[in-house]
């Protein structure tokens, strides 16, 4: 059972929910490279000593957006799993979520990319709300991993894959996906993806067909033509 917050407990988190909302809008208009502290204390109406208490620096407020951002997906995936569908169904309507998101949101696809770009500093192994995006990352990857194990066992997944494998297979191309798509629009990317004319939503359907084709269960199928 949850405990009750305190007044000082509410008015806490709702001061740092406004300045994650301050330093999104800052973000949207300029990118991550350039936001500052002073910027964001301004923006929130607060002195800049007062948002150290609640962020210490930039990387902590980003790491913020990331669990928010990570929180909401989590959670249209998680109603994904609720629906009376085959486990091949639930996978595809992953993707569809994954991808939804992500096209309506991409400065969280962003905030994603950024915690990933600092998994390998040791500063994160102390950070609370770096292990909250962490798990929030496990999160979903447990739902892939499931929609796989109820489509092996209601027959429309093949089972002679590795569930676990398969998800990371998942997980990995969807996110590779996203990333090209948007390294296209960005001015500084690899010639190659000059050489070939494609959009996020052409990308992400053929990824889709080839996901569901690869995984389908073909046995499956034609007991029930």
């Amino acid at each position: 059972m949850k405990t009750k917050m305190t007044r000082k407990e509410r008015e806490r988190k709702a001061r740092k929910e406004l300045i994650i909302d301050v330093t999104e809008k800052i973000i949207e208009e300029r990118g991550y490279e350039n936001i500052t502290m002073d910027e964001i204390a301004e923006k929130a109406e607060m002195g800049k000593g007062s948002l150290y208490l609640y962020f210490k620096n930039k990387t902590s407020i980003i790491l913020a957006i990331c669990d928010r951002g990570s929180r909401i997906l989590t959670q249209s995936m998680s109603k994904v799993l609720t629906q009376e569908i085959t486990g091949l169904e639930m996978i595809e309507k992953l993707g569809q979520t994954y991808f939804q998101f992500i096209k309506d949101n991409p400065l969280y696809f962003n905030a994603f990319s950024y915690f990933e770009g600092l998994m390998n500093r040791d500063a994160l192994d102390e950070s609370p709300m770096a292990k909250k995006c962490e798990e929030n990352a496990k999160e979903a990857m447990t739902f892939i991993i499931r929609s796989i194990q109820i489509g092996m066992q209601d027959g429309s997944i093949d089972s002679s894959y590795n569930p676990k494998e398969l998800g990371l297979i998942v997980w990995g191309a969807s996110k590779g996906v996203v990333h090209m798509a948007y390294m296209k629009q960005k001015e500084q990317h690899m010639a190659v993806l000059d050489e070939v004319e494609f959009s996020l939503e052409s990308l992400i359907d053929t990824f889709m067909q080839l996901v569901g084709q690869g995984m389908k269960n073909t046995d499956h199928q034609s007991e029930n033509v």
